[in-house]
C-alpha cells in the first residue's frame, strides 16, 4: 500500500489546475475494464482513506498509467472502457490524444498518424503482434490507414516511442500495437456480450447514418478455453465544402529554354500569365505591366462541394487456449472492408491553367503588395469549364495470426508467432467529364475582402448549358495489393530473479504491386462532342456547403454522371493499360539478443534492457521504363527488374531508475532504420539513350537511418495522477532526396537492353533520381499531466483532467532545395480532456491542437513552400447508465466545424480551405 501526503497533493493539484488554461494541454483518451484503486492514505498518523472502486473512463486512464509505469521504455497506452466500447469513433482520433502524436485527416476523419514529428511512413503498426499494412483508396506507400477499421474492434493501443532489440526494426518514429479482443480478457465464465447502436447526423450533409457494433464471447467453466467474435458496421456521409486555387503562379515565371532548343521542341512547356495576355486595358506604363506580370495569380480558383458516402464493415474472431499457467495459444483473425464514393462537381475559369492561350484581356485588376498576388481582376476572352467526377474506392484487409507462449521450465520460456495479412486497395471506377465555354467576357475574382472566401462571378448564366460543349471524358480503374507473411520466435531464460536473457529472430516477406487501366477522349468529335449540353447536364447548388463571397456564382450546370454514361460511345471502348504497374518484393530477416534486468542500486530500483539486433533486407523492384531513341524520338516501353540488399546492426538500451516509489527516470538510446517508401523504390521512369538522360525512382536506395536518444522523468504523485516530461533527439544519418547528376549508365542497376544500341553502358548519363542524401536532426520536448480532482470539495471532486503538450523542431537536407524542417511535422501539438464522472453519469470534452506543418519544400511554380495552417478540433461526449446493462450516449465530433486551411508560400496564399461539418451521434449500449 502506497502512502501519500494528501496536503502535498492538494497543493500540487491546485497549482496544476491553475496552469490548465495556460497550457493548451492534453488528452490521453484511454479506457478499459473496471479496476479497484489502490489504497490512498495520509502520513503522520492520519486516518486511512477507504478503498475506492474506480470505473469507466477513470479506470481506463488508471490502467493506461499502470502500463506506462511498468514498461522499461517510453510507452503510452489507450484502453477500451468495456467490451467493444472504445472512447473514439476512429482509431487515429483516439491515438492523437497521446503525447507526441498527430493525425492527418481525409474527408473529415483521421487516417494516418505522425509520432514526434516523423510522418506515417516512419511508423510501424502491428495488429495482434503481426506487422500490418492497411491501405485504402489510392494509398501506395508504407503508411498505415487507421480509417480502415472500426474502433470497436479493438480493446487496446500501445505506442512504443523507444526501441528495444526484441522489437522488429523498421521505425524511426514509433511502433504502434493494436490488440483486438480475446475471450479470456473478460471476467467470469460462460457468455459475455455487448451491443451498441448509434445514429450519427452531419449538419452539413443533413444526413443521418447508422453505426452498429456487437461482441459475443464464451469461455468454459475453468476458463481454459474461449471463443470470441465481434462485428462492427458504420456509415458516414460528410460533405466536402471548399474553396481552392489548385496553385498560384507568377506570369514572370518561365524557365529558360535550354541552349540549342526552341519552344517548338517543348510543346508542353509551362507558360505564365504573360503569354496568356492579349492586352491589359488599365496598363498605361511598362511598370504597371511588369508589376502585373510579377504578381502571382490563382491558376484555377473555384468552389467545390464533394458528396461522400462511406461504409465500413469489420469482423474479428479469436480462439484462446490456456490449459495451464505455463501454456497459452491464441488464434486471431481479422477482416475489414472500407468502401467510399465521391462525386465532385465544380466550375472554374481554366484559361490561366492552359499553355499558349494568348488571348486573355485584363479589363481591371488590383495587386496585394504584401502577398504579391492579383487580389482582384476582371477578364475577357476566358475559358470556363464545368466539371464533374465520380470515384469509387474499395478496400479490404485480411489477417490471421497464431501466437503461442510456453514455459518449458520455471526459467525457460518460449514464444512463437506466425501469420499473414493482405491489404487490397481498389479504385474500380473513376470517371471525369468536362463542359467548356470559350470566349467568356466579364469573368471576375475578388480576394480583397476575404481571401479564404473570395467573390467569383463567371460573367454569364452558368446554370444554362447553351454555351457549353462536352470536351473531355475519362474513365479508369486501378489498385494495389500489399502482402505480408511473418514467422518469428524467441526464447527467454531467467538467469536469476533479476536477470533474463532473450534470443530470437524473424523471417518476413513483403510484397507490393500496383496496376491501372484508363481511357480518355479529349475534344471528342461527332455525336460525342455535343454542343448545348442541357440534355446531359444537371444544375447543382453548393451555397449551403461553402463559405463564399457575396455575389459568387454558386449554382451551375455540370455533367450528369448517370445520363452521360448512356450517351458517350467511348464507353464501348476497352480500357488500356497505362503502364502504372510496379512491384516491390522484400525479404527481411532479423535476429536479436537482449538482456532484461531488474535490480537495486544504492537502494533504488533499476530496471531495463540492453541488446542488439541484426537485420538483413533483400529488395526486388520492378517498373516500366519509357525509352526514347532517335530524332525525332521513337518511344518504346520495357518492364525493368532491379535488385538490392543491405544490412543493419542496431544496438539499443532502455533504463528505468526509481529513486523513490513514486518517481521513474528513464533513459533510452537506439540505432534505428526505416525502409524507403514504395514510390521511391520503383525503377519506373524514362530513358533516352540519344540524349543520354534518365529519370526514375531508385531501387538501390538504402534505408533511412538514425540514432535516437530519449530522457524522461515521470512523477506518479497519486493514484491516477501523473506529471511527466520527456526530451528526445533523433540524429538522422541519411535522408532520401532528389538530384540530377552525371553517372555512368552501368552504375544505375538498369539493364543494358534499354540502350537499344544507341549508347554504351559506360557513357555518362544525366540522371534525375532519388538518392540517400545528407541527414539532419530532430529534437523535441513532451509534457504530460493527468489527475482526478478528488482533492476538491463537493461536485468539483468528480472532475479530472488529462493532457499533453509537445514541441518538435527539425532541420534536414532536401538536396538542392536546401534545408528545412521535416514535411508533415508540426512544431507544436497539444491535447486536453476535461472529464466528469459521478455514479451513472459521465461526460468529457477533448481538444486537439496542431500547429502549421509543411507538405512540400520548395513549393511548385516558384512558391517557397506548401503546407497546412493550424487546426484545433473539439469533441465531446456524455453517457448515462440506466442500469448496469444499459447505457445511453451522446457524442459531438468536430463541434466547431474546423476548417482545414492549406496554403502555399510564406505569404500564406490560399490553396484549399475545406470543412466537413459537425457530427452528432446518439446511441444505446447493452451488455450482458
Amino acid at each position: 500500500m502506497r502512502r501519500t501526503n494528501t496536503r502535498t497533493l492538494c497543493a500540487v493539484g491546485v497549482s496544476l489546475a491553475a496552469l490548465m488554461g495556460a497550457s493548451a494541454a492534453v488528452a490521453q483518451t484511454a479506457p478499459a475494464p473496471q479496476a479497484a484503486a489502490q489504497d490512498v492514505a495520509q502520513d503522520d498518523g492520519a486516518a486511512t482513506v477507504d478503498d475506492i472502486v474506480v470505473t469507466g473512463f477513470r479506470s481506463s486512464l488508471q490502467q493506461a498509467l499502470s502500463i506506462k509505469r511498468r514498461e522499461a521504455g517510453a510507452v503510452d497506452a489507450i484502453l477500451a472502457e468495456d467490451m467493444a466500447d472504445f472512447p473514439d469513433q476512429n482509431l487515429a482520433e483516439a491515438i492523437q490524444r497521446l503525447p507526441g502524436v498527430t493525425i492527418d485527416r481525409v474527408n473529415g476523419q483521421g487516417t494516418t498518424i505522425s509520432v514526434r514529428g516523423l510522418g506515417s511512413d516512419f511508423t510501424r503498426t502491428r495488429i495482434n503482434g503481426l506487422e500490418a499494412q492497411a491501405a485504402s483508396g489510392g494509398n501506395r506507400n508504407r503508411s498505415f490507414d487507421f480509417s480502415m477499421f472500426a474502433s470497436e474492434l479493438f480493446n487496446s493501443i500501445k505506442v512504443r516511442k523507444t526501441q528495444s532489440a526484441e522489437i522488429e526494426e523498421g521505425s524511426l518514429g514509433a511502433t504502434v500495437d493494436l490488440q483486438t479482443g480475446r475471450p479470456l480478457d473478460f471476467g467470469g465464465s460462460g457468455l459475455n456480450s455487448a451491443l451498441s447502436v448509434q445514429a450519427s447526423y452531419n449538419d452539413l450533409s443533413e444526413k443521418t447514418v447508422p453505426r452498429l457494433a456487437g461482441l459475443l464471447s464464451w469461455s468454459n467453466e475453468d476458463r481454459t478455453f474461449g471463443a470470441l467474435i465481434s462485428v462492427a458496421y458504420s456509415e458516414r456521409s460528410p460533405i466536402l465544402g471548399s474553396f481552392n486555387t489548385t496553385r498560384w503562379q507568377s506570369g514572370a515565371i518561365n524557365p529558360p529554354i535550354p541552349a540549342g532548343k526552341t519552344r517548338a521542341d517543348y510543346p508542353n512547356y509551362p507558360y505564365g500569365l504573360g503569354q496568356n495576355f492579349a492586352s491589359c486595358i488599365p496598363c498605361t506604363t511598362t511598370a504597371q505591366r511588369d508589376a502585373l506580370l510579377s504578381a502571382y495569380y490563382p491558376r484555377i480558383p473555384r468552389y467545390t462541394l464533394g458528396n461522400t458516402q462511406e461504409d465500413r464493415l469489420g469482423m474479428t474472431g479469436a480462439l484462446q487456449w490456456r490449459p495451464s499457467d505455463r501454456t497459452e495459444a491464441v488464434l486471431d483473425v481479422l477482416w475489414s472492408r472500407f468502401n467510399s464514393e465521391l462525386e465532385s462537381p465544380n466550375i472554374e475559369a481554366w484559361a490561366f491553367s492552359r499553355a499558349n492561350v494568348n488571348n486573355v484581356v485584363v479589363r481591371d485588376y488590383a495587386i496585394d503588395v504584401e502577398k504579391n498576388i492579383l487580389s482582384y481582376g476582371v477578364f475577357d476572352n476566358m475559358l470556363v469549364r464545368a466539371e464533374n467526377g465520380f470515384t469509387r474506392n474499395e478496400s479490404n484487409f485480411y489477417q490471421a495470426s497464431l501466437n503461442v507462449r510456453h514455459d518449458f521450465t520455471d526459467r525457460l520460456h518460449g514464444n512463437l508467432k506466425v501469420g499473414a495479412n493482405r491489404s487490397e486497395a481498389r479504385t474500380p471506377l473513376n470517371v471525369a467529364y468536362a463542359f467548356e465555354a470559350a470566349g467568356v467576357n466579364g469573368y471576375t475574382f475578388d480576394f480583397r475582402e476575404n481571401d479564404r472566401a473570395p467573390r467569383i462571378n463567371y460573367g454569364f448564366d452558368v446554370t444554362s448549358g447553351q454555351r457549353f460543349t462536352l470536351v473531355n471524358a475519362t474513365r479508369s480503374n486501378g489498385g494495389g495489393n500489399f502482402d505480408n507473411k511473418v514467422g518469428a520466435g524467441s526464447l527467454a531464460y531467467d538467469w536469476s530473479d533479476s536477470l533474463t536473457f532473450k534470443v530470437g529472430g524473424e523471417y518476413r516477406t513483403y510484397g507490393f504491386e500496383t496496376f491501372g487501366l484508363t481511357r480518355t477522349k479529349t475534344n471528342p468529335t461527332g455525336a460525342d462532342r455535343l454542343t448545348g449540353v442541357d440534355s446531359i447536364g444537371r444544375v447543382v447548388s453548393i451555397g449551403d456547403g461553402v463559405k463564399a463571397g457575396a455575389g459568387s456564382d454558386l449554382s451551375f450546370i455540370v455533367p450528369d454522371i448517370s445520363k452521360i454514361a448512356n450517351f458517350l460511345s467511348f464507353y464501348d471502348d476497352p480500357l488500356v493499360a497505362n503502364r502504372s504497374e510496379r512491384e516491390v518484393d522484400e525479404t527481411d530477416k532479423g535476429v536479436f539478443v537482449q538482456a532484461d534486468f531488474n535490480t537495486t542500486v544504492a537502494g533504488m530500483v533499476l530496471r531495463g534492457n540492453a541488446g542488439i539486433r541484426y537485420a538483413q533486407t533483400e529488395v526486388t523492384a520492378k517498373g516500366w521504363q519509357t525509352i526514347a531513341v532517335g530524332t525525332p524520338p521513337v518511344t518504346t516501353y520495357d518492364y525493368v527488374t532491379t535488385e538490392n540488399d543491405y544490412d543493419d546492426v542496431l544496438p539499443s538500451f532502455n533504463l528505468a531508475l526509481e529513486p523513490r516509489e513514486d518517481l521513474v527516470i528513464r533513459l533510452g538510446a537506439a540505432k534505428v532504420m526505416s525502409r524507403p517508401t514504395l514510390g521511391d523504390l520503383t525503377p519506373g521512369g524514362s530513358v533516352s539513350p540519344t540524349t543520354r538522360t534518365v529519370s526514375y525512382g531508385n531501387p538501390l536506395l538504402d534505408p533511412f537511418r538514425a540514432t535516437n536518444y530519449d530522457f524522461s522523468v515521470e512523477w506518479y504523485f497519486q493514484n491516477e495522477g501523473l506529471l511527466a516530461g520527456a526530451v528526445f533527439y533523433k540524429d538522422i544519418d541519411s535522408f532520401i532526396t532528389s538530384e540530377t547528376v552525371g553517372i555512368p549508365y552501368n552504375q544505375l542497376g538498369l539493364p543494358n537492353e534499354l540502350l537499344q544500341g544507341a549508347a554504351n553502358p559506360t557513357d555518362i548519363f544525366q540522371v534525375t533520381r532519388r538518392l540517400n542524401g545528407a541527414g539532419g536532426a530532430l529534437k523535441g520536448i513532451e509534457i504530460q499531466y493527468q489527475q482526478p480532482f478528488t482533492f476538491l470539495p463537493g461536485l468539483w471532486s468528480n472532475f479530472g483532467f488529462t493532457g499533453n503538450v509537445t514541441w518538435v523542431d527539425s532541420e534536414v537536407s532536401y538536396g538542392t532545395a536546401g534545408k528545412n524542417r521535416l514535411t508533415g511535422q508540426s512544431k507544436n501539438t497539444a491535447n486536453a480532456t476535461l472529464y466528469y464522472e459521478d455514479g451513472p453519469f459521465q461526460a468529457r470534452v477533448s481538444v486537439a491542437h496542431r500547429s502549421q506543418y509543411l507538405l512540400s519544400f520548395p513549393g511548385a511554380n516558384g512558391n517557397s513552400e506548401e503546407g497546412v495552417n493550424d487546426t484545433t478540433n473539439i469533441d465531446a461526449s456524455m453517457s448515462y447508465e440506466f442500469t448496469p446493462n444499459l447505457t445511453f450516449s451522446l457524442e459531438g465530433i468536430n463541434l466547431t466545424d474546423e476548417y482545414t486551411d492549406r496554403y502555399v508560400d510564406v505569404s500564406d496564399r490560399v490553396s484549399d480551405y475545406r470543412h466537413t461539418g459537425r457530427e452528432i451521434a446518439v446511441g444505446l449500449r447493452w451488455k450482458y
